[in-house]
């Protein structure tokens, strides 16, 4: 069996292959957390223009398959910006790995927003209103009391939208990107393996890692649940 494993199926490849998914997750998933909570707060904003761009912008990204969204930013991004000549072309092309990582922090950040905006309206109002009282502005209540207690809240739902991205991770194959799904259909179509094995090699990886992002989300509930934070379940999966 680990004969099989090793000299046919290249397990060993195969999981140094794993190492994709993490690297473009671990890239793009802070990207997204950062750009999500900034999108949160003009969509919370009284001021109409900051808060329909925002609105647009996360209706839009959830409106279309990442999928598409790969295709637009690595394909027909450059030749739209290749009308104005072709030095907008050049600088508008993309490398691979940028492309993915742009992409999946542009699409997550979508779904972060409406996170980081359940959290923040989560945290009861009162606790702005006494940081008001002893003197704080208004930054200092956000920054100091009202935030905190909202990535207590929003941290586990966080943890589970970085495992469906390390999963849609292999979608970024479909524009060059040399992960764990192409390095596993590259395998496939040269030996007499064949896809199907190759395909469940790699589904099992993928499995592993979800499950290790899965257990680090648990013991973060059990965390926060223990000093008191907000009870979140993780069971249920946005993909």
């Amino acid at each position: 069996m680990w004969k099989y494993l090793v000299d046919d199926i290249k397990i060993i490849d195969l999981i140094y292959a794993a190492r994709w998914p993490l690297y473009l997750t671990a890239a793009a998933m802070p990207l997204a957390v950062a750009f999500g909570l900034i999108l949160a707060l003009m969509r919370m904003s009284r001021i109409r223009i900051l808060s329909w761009p925002a609105t647009c912008y996360i209706e839009l990204m959830r409106g279309t398959p990442l999928f598409v969204q790969l295709y637009l930013v690595y394909y027909s991004l450059p030749e739209i910006a290749g009308i104005f000549g072709p030095d907008a072309k050049q600088f508008m092309t993309l490398e691979a790995f940028p492309a993915a990582v742009l992409c999946l922090a542009a699409n997550y950040a979508a779904y972060e927003a409406e996170i980081h905006r359940a959290g923040l309206l989560a945290v009861d109002k009162g606790q702005r209103e006494a940081a008001l009282s002893i003197g704080m502005s208004e930054w200092q209540a956000f920054y100091r009391v009202t935030l905190p207690q909202a990535f207590r809240i929003v941290l586990p739902p966080i943890i589970n939208d970085a495992i469906a991205m390390q999963k849609d991770s292999c979608l970024t194959s479909a524009i060059g990107v040399k992960e764990l799904l192409s390095y596993a259909t590259s395998r496939g179509n040269n030996n007499e393996i064949g896809k199907p094995k190759m395909y469940l090699a790699a589904g099992v990886l993928y499995t592993i890692l979800s499950l290790a992002f899965y257990f680090l989300g648990k013991f973060i509930e059990r965390k926060l649940k223990a000093r008191g934070g907000a009870e979140l379940n993780l069971n249920q999966a946005r993909h």
